[in-house]
């Protein structure tokens, strides 16, 4: 009886301890997006080609993870523009979204996530991002190339390119400098979607903080890419752009 009575005082122990880290970890989340909703800027002003470049030089500049999924109809030579004297994060989301009505926004687990409305989305892109991935993991001192290159060489997005019919678009760089995660940044993930996996490397690595996804109809190409501030700089400006690829 007293056997009995201490495996069912265990079970109810860890049962409570369990729910009080879940309630501990979603409360913690919650403070996480609320901060990043009010995040307050000032004096903001960037102007770029191509929506990849306008969100690259918010995101390293002010320190913002965000995840891109780029609409069926955007042009890369469009110019687009966000200008903020002073307000939030939300603010200046919502006077993108209203300027440019094909995307919405959203803000959970700590990133800015900026999508096509319905009507707008590549179907594609949309099974790359939800296609889940058994195991992936990335040691350290990885570049955002590699780190990209291992991710869609898994066996489960290979499958879905298959399906498609779409393969990656090659890739054209900028400068002398290659991205990087962090010399001490690696990830382990199991039973992770690929968005879930890039959300969680824009958060969490102290350099790469935004990443572009876009698909070209024209030739069923596509491109992936993570953007990074340099090593050891934190000022604006202060990293290589990785300029859109063009289509084969």
């Amino acid at each position: 009886m007293l056997k009995t009575l201490l495996r069912f005082a265990t079970c109810v122990l860890v049962i409570l301890v369990g729910s009080i880290c879940i309630y501990a970890q979603k409360s913690l989340l919650a403070d996480t997006n609320a901060n990043l909703r009010n995040k307050e800027l000032k004096s903001v002003r960037i102007k770029g080609q191509g929506l990849a470049r306008l969100f690259t030089d918010l995101s390293l500049s002010y320190d913002i993870p965000v995840g891109l999924e780029m609409a069926s109809n955007d042009n890369d030579f469009d110019t687009y523009e966000i200008n903020l004297e002073k307000g939030t994060l939300t603010e200046l989301l919502d006077q993108f979204a209203r300027h440019n009505t094909q995307y919405s926004w959203e803000i959970n687990d700590g990133v800015v996530n900026i999508f096509p409305k319905d009507g707008y989305r590549e179907f594609g892109l949309a099974e790359i991002l939800k296609v889940r991935i058994s195991e992936f993991s990335i040691k350290e001192k990885t570049s955002c190339w590699e780190f990209v290159d291992s991710l869609i060489g898994t066996p489960e997005v290979q499958n879905i390119l298959k399906t498609y019919g779409m393969t990656r678009s090659g890739l054209n760089f900028s400068g002398a400098y290659f991205p990087q995660l962090g010399p001490e940044f690696r990830l382990e993930a199991t039973n992770k979607t690929l968005k879930t996996i890039l959300n969680t490397v824009v958060k969490e690595s102290p350099l790469a903080k935004i990443w572009v996804i876009k698909k070209y109809r024209s030739n069923q190409t596509f491109y992936l890419s993570l953007n990074a501030r340099m090593q050891n700089f934190s000022t604006n400006n202060s990293y290589t752009f990785q300029e859109e690829p063009g289509a084969k």
